[in-house]
């Protein structure tokens, strides 16, 4: 059964690709989750969501299945920070950083909206996140994807294994932010702006 608020997110998409949110939890093994906006740990400094729920597309939560398979063979595993954002959530993000680039203009949406977009890390198997060139939602230069400058080299070779493990899975990458990555064809589904 699809509880209520999933069903809400069917309704308002349009029938063409009206594909429910899966709760990813649930269809990737061992998914570890730190859903930093259901808690007040985020650059808003309190909670924008209800409930923390990582929900995303069946074929992106299915690819994600496959990142963590890839990882889990060498005893590692991905963390979430962030999967399907409604608006609502986005223009808050944006009334504190209204800079494209660095946040999406809530007027035309970012592919977390549509749930074709995750924000993560990799873990090792005790659930400690790997070092990485800065923490969640960092607006400074080394959290660009391709930063190297005052960056220690462990870092930048746990962000190319992260990079790598979601890029054999067709994700992209985003210039300022290397915890995002986009699932293919992530902009042919419809924003949302259900409520978590």
């Amino acid at each position: 059964m699809i509880p209520i608020a999933l069903s809400l997110l069917v309704a308002a998409a349009p029938a063409a690709s009206a594909a429910p949110l899966v709760d990813a939890a649930a269809v990737v093994p061992g998914l570890r989750l730190d859903l930093r906006y259901a808690t007040p740990h985020n650059v808003t400094g309190h909670a924008l969501y209800a409930h923390a729920r990582c929900l995303l597309r069946p074929e992106v939560a299915a690819a994600l299945a496959r990142v963590q398979a890839r990882l889990r063979a060498r005893g590692l595993g991905l963390l979430v920070w962030d999967c399907y954002r409604p608006i609502a959530a986005q223009r808050a993000l944006w009334k504190i950083c209204p800079h494209p680039g660095l946040v999406a203009d809530p007027r035309t949406g970012s592919n977390h909206n549509r749930g074709t977009a995750v924000d993560l890390t990799i873990a090792d198997a005790s659930g400690r996140p790997l070092p990485m060139p800065t923490d969640f939602d960092s607006f400074d230069p080394r959290a660009w994807q391709g930063a190297t400058a005052d960056i220690p080299a462990q870092a930048i070779r746990d962000r190319e294994l992260l990079r790598a493990a979601m890029r054999a899975e067709g994700f992209t990458t985003i210039r300022k932010e290397w915890w995002h990555y986009d699932a293919p064809g992530a902009r042919r589904h419809p924003l949302l702006d259900v409520p978590l």
